[in-house]
């Protein structure tokens, strides 16, 4: 129960940031694009790569919960971009080239259409 706790507790925190990064990025910018979703998107990216890396050389020791409570909770709820590209150089690296190209192509297709065909559902 307290791993469940922990990574809603830390998957608020992400979402918080989220949004504020959501809501001061159009501040700052001053042009109507989606900017605060690439940053958010590209430095979860970075962080869960620099995450992985940091555990998997062995430079930090954290126990399995405050882990999954970085990974899935925070980083999942600042952005759940950084857990797909996780995935796919998990696969890379497990030399699934196939399969890591697959993956990225039925993600992004079939995220982008799923979104089209969620829009034109109601009507």
């Amino acid at each position: 129960m307290k791993t469940y706790l922990l990574i809603t507790a830390f998957g608020g925190i992400g979402c918080l940031f989220r949004f504020l990064v959501a809501q001061t990025t159009p501040k700052i910018v001053g042009i109507s694009f989606p900017f605060a979703t690439i940053i958010v998107n590209l430095l979860g990216c970075f962080l869960i790569g620099l995450f992985s890396e940091i555990l998997n050389k062995k430079l930090i020791h954290i126990d399995e919960n405050l882990k999954n409570s970085i990974t899935y909770g925070f980083l999942g709820g600042f952005t759940t971009f950084s857990s797909f590209s996780q995935d796919f150089f998990n696969l890379m690296n497990n030399n699934e080239i196939i399969n890591a190209f697959l993956y990225l192509f039925i993600s992004v297709f079939f995220s982008l259409l799923l979104f089209y065909l969620g829009t034109k559902s109601l009507l």
